[in-house]
């Protein structure tokens, strides 16, 4: 084999695994962009339910936008059975609706960091807790 015959096979290997390279520098970001979710957007206000009697201090506690996106990116999403015997539910809540992975859902969130996203499309609901880091991002809601 000649001299010339080496580098050729190795220039053509080099530029081989050169443009491999290259080919997963470009699909890799797509592919983790793929699997991020998309952040949470509200549509629209946010409506505040107050129940009568008794309120244990609800009527103190506001809920800004930022807020509730700072929740559902916070809150633990949980089975059914987990909500039903964890969840604390006070006599005030905050509801609207917002798009959260294209999917648009029905949200509450209750005063002590019960939260709820209802899917309009039928999809099953789903629950959450706020619990250590949403408390921490989120006191005011868990002050009560």
């Amino acid at each position: 084999m000649s001299l010339n015959g080496s580098y050729r096979r190795h220039g053509l290997v080099a530029t081989a695994i050169l443009a491999v390279l290259c080919l997963s520098v470009l699909v890799a970001p797509r592919e983790a962009m793929a699997n991020q979710e998309e952040p949470v957007v509200l549509i629209g206000s946010i409506h505040r339910s107050v129940g009568e009697g008794q309120t244990m201090g609800c009527e103190k506690i506001t809920l800004r936008p930022k807020d509730v996106i700072r929740y559902f990116s916070t809150a633990t999403e949980v089975s059914f059975s987990t909500f039903h015997y964890e969840s604390i539910i006070l006599p005030c809540a905050f509801s609207g609706k917002l798009r959260r992975n294209g999917v648009v859902y029905g949200w509450s969130i209750n005063a002590a960091g019960a939260g709820y996203l209802y899917p309009e499309d039928g999809r099953e609901n789903l629950f959450f807790l706020c619990y250590r880091s949403c408390a921490k991002a989120l006191p005011g809601l868990m002050g009560l």
